[in-house]
């Protein structure tokens, strides 16, 4: 079941978290294979380079797409993203591959900022048949947002949260 488009608060989840990053960033942007469904946001929607490679896969064709030195990445099913938290991600200085939060001990990559220096690691991932996104990782320099720092801008057990079913939202 397509959850991009699950009602929360009477509003798309895709939506939800389009608003948000609009508030903090210019350029806005889906990966998705289906640029239809979304029409109705007025944003650029690319397909997936190699198609049925999940989030890893998303990565990978948003670095090539964007063309940037920096991109921040989300799913679209998190509704309760806090864009001062993401501002504050963005204000990391940039001389880090990834800037990811890390809540007890475990990364939240897609909730992440990537580097440029990101799409060879993950190009190596990806033909090596690996999906799990930190997979790649290794030997890339991590800045890790701590729940130390989290905590300033909101409960990191509800910003990134994500939906999964409708009743997920429910909270």
């Amino acid at each position: 079941m397509d959850k991009s488009l699950f009602e929360f608060k009477g509003t798309p989840l895709i939506q939800c978290v389009t608003e948000c990053l609009k508030s903090v960033f210019t350029d806005v942007a889906i990966i998705a294979n289906d640029a239809e469904k979304f029409r109705f946001l007025g944003l650029e929607t690319t397909p997936d380079l190699i198609p049925g490679l999940g989030p890893l896969g998303g990565i990978y064709t948003a670095l090539v797409h964007a063309g940037k030195k920096r991109i921040f990445i989300t799913g679209c099913d998190m509704p309760w993203l806090n864009a001062d938290l993401i501002r504050h991600m963005v204000s990391i200085p940039d001389r880090y591959d990834i800037i990811v939060p890390s809540v007890k001990g475990q990364y939240e990559p897609l909730h992440a900022i990537y580097s440029n220096a990101c799409l060879e690691p993950v190009i190596k991932a990806i033909n090596s048949g690996k999906r799990k996104i930190i997979v790649f990782y290794e030997n890339l320099n991590v800045r890790k947002v701590t729940e130390e720092e989290i905590i300033n801008f909101g409960d990191p057990r509800k910003i990134f949260r994500n939906i999964n079913y409708p009743e997920d939202s429910d909270i």
